[in-house]
């Protein structure tokens, strides 16, 4: 299945796509969408906020796929964040344009649209919740081992294009760079989702992302399984 890396007119079908995989899962859906079922039309929002962030970050790749013949058609989307010392030498390649566009303009540009067109399916409280997660998992990934990393941050495909092999071809992409610098591939997993990585062989369980009792703000959410690849490629 083809795959290629995003371009801006992506985004806005790719977070389509998000809404419409996450919509009923414990984390994008039943907790920070709580509304979605009385404004399932506002779910794409989060996620198209989120994709521009991460499409001008200079350490982040977003990757779509699509039908064969029909690039304009995205059926998925992989989100994926280098992480370690490497993460910054990619950082500094970035353009001006694009550092000054992902410093300024963007988080400018979701602000006053979140005044224009709130995500009524949201909960406020919600909205930052990974960031404030983050902490209680973040030792998992500064072991010498485990430092550097390509870091699967979103993985989603259409319902409707599920078992078609999309999924896959967007998680090979991570695990092919990971293989071509010799590091290891991490990431957290869905509810449900961790038998579909461990069988692509990122199967070194780390912890979950629940953990750090109630002081962690998904202390209760269902599945969240933390996973790593061995090192990859040439050591």
């Amino acid at each position: 299945m083809p795959v290629r890396p995003a371009n801006f007119a992506d985004l806005l079908p790719a977070a389509h796509v998000c809404a419409r995989a996450f919509f009923d899962e414990d984390l994008f859906g039943v907790r920070i969408h709580p509304n979605r079922s009385k404004f399932p039309g506002d779910v794409y929002l989060f996620f198209l906020r989120q994709l521009r962030n991460d499409f001008f970050d200079g350490r982040t790749t977003v990757m779509v796929s699509h039908p064969k013949g029909e690039s304009s058609s995205i059926t998925g989307v992989a989100v994926w964040t280098r992480k370690g010392p490497g993460a910054d030498r990619m950082a500094a390649s970035q353009s001006w344009p694009a550092w000054f566009t992902g410093r300024f303009i963007i988080p400018a540009y979701n602000y006053l649209g979140s005044l224009v067109w709130p995500n009524r399916a949201l909960d406020p409280a919600m909205a930052d919740v990974l960031d404030r997660a983050m902490p209680f998992t973040a030792h998992h990934w500064k072991t010498p081992e485990r430092l550097e990393n390509w870091y699967l941050a979103l993985l989603g495909t259409g319902p409707e294009y599920q078992g078609h092999g999309y999924g896959k071809e967007l998680l090979k992409w991570g695990i092919e760079r990971a293989t071509e610098e010799g590091i290891c591939v991490s990431l957290v997993s869905a509810n449900g989702k961790d038998g579909f990585y461990k069988r692509a062989g990122i199967d070194q369980e780390a912890g979950w992302a629940s953990e750090g009792g109630k002081e962690n703000p998904i202390h209760d959410i269902a599945g969240g399984m933390i996973l790593f690849s061995q090192k990859l490629g040439k050591q």
